[in-house]
């Protein structure tokens, strides 16, 4: 009879610390308040756009069934109100805080244009001018923050597009920085990242990312935004151990982890990943244990 009845009361304990229940974390921004606006490079697959969401999910900022407003489009160019009129339609529909975006690769496409090149070659000129216009519209419409990533090398020179970014590249980085009437700005250069795996990165077209580029560009573009605090939101202190969040590492929540262990759906939480490892397992467990015990003195232990 005790033995049952202590069986009944563990099970209203686990039961009551369910994360799905307690801990789920407070989105520190709205879907809404984001905006993706671009070319293919975005659009094709869509895949960069859903792994930096999962990121943004993972971190706490993004709710879990929430997303941004993607309005990128293939072959949309900076010049001829391409790019532009997505950003436009898009504010048609509410504001935003934050804009996330490239641009700049169909504009080197347009037309034949000899080397060498410069501030004043047409198609450098139309792309900056038309960032220079964008960023004083989104100035005006109370945009905070604007991301600007430019593209990976392509995977060979394809007919001199290459030669074209490199030329585009540093002048538009420069425009971006010096516009007078600007939302606070960043230019992301990918191409670090991209180093020495294009062939992994690059699909047969020489130009659009495979999943892995994809997803290796959103956790880029990601570990940036969160080292310049692109969002407006420092990451919040992780207290380690207090998984129920009540300020203290305790008996409930040993519970609380032997819970999480047992569910088959369990996702990665920071605050349980006691030695630091981006993992989630027995060692941890066996960390708090030792940690209440005052064998492990200070978490995360590594």
């Amino acid at each position: 009879m005790k033995k049952l009845l202590f069986s009944i009361i563990m099970a209203i304990i686990l039961t009551s610390f369910a994360p799905a229940t307690i801990f789920a974390a407070t989105p520190q921004i709205n879907g809404s308040d984001v905006m993706i606006i671009g070319d293919s490079y975005f659009a094709l697959s869509g895949e960069i756009v859903r792994a930096l969401e999962n990121e943004a999910r993972n971190a706490g900022v993004l709710g879990a069934n929430d997303r941004f407003r993607n309005n990128p489009v293939s072959g949309a160019t900076l010049a001829n109100n391409g790019i532009p009129s997505q950003y436009a339609n898009g504010i048609s529909s509410g504001k935003v805080k934050y804009v996330i975006m490239d641009g700049g690769g169909n504009d080197c496409l347009q037309g034949w244009t000899p080397a060498p090149y410069n501030e004043s070659t047409p198609f450098i000129k139309n792309a900056t001018d038309a960032v220079t216009n964008l960023l004083k519209q989104m100035k005006g419409d109370g945009v905070v923050k604007v991301f600007y990533l430019f593209y990976p090398n392509p995977n060979g020179d394809l007919n001199g597009l290459k030669g074209k970014l490199d030329a585009l590249r540093p002048i538009m980085q420069s425009t971006v920085a010096n516009a007078a009437v600007k939302p606070e700005t960043y230019f992301f250069d990918i191409r670090p990242t991209w180093d020495g795996h294009l062939s992994e990165y690059t699909l047969s077209d020489g130009i659009h990312p495979t999943t892995a580029g994809s997803v290796a560009t959103a956790k880029a573009m990601w570990a940036e935004m969160q080292k310049v605090n692109f969002f407006g939101t420092s990451a919040p202190e992780i207290k380690y151990g207090d998984y129920n969040n009540d300020g203290s590492v305790d008996s409930l929540d040993v519970l609380a982890f032997k819970m999480y262990l047992l569910n088959s759906e369990r996702t990665y939480t920071k605050v349980l990943d006691l030695n630091d490892d981006n993992t989630v397992d027995s060692i941890d467990f066996a960390i708090m244990k030792q940690y209440l015990l005052g064998i492990v003195k200070t978490l995360p232990y590594k």
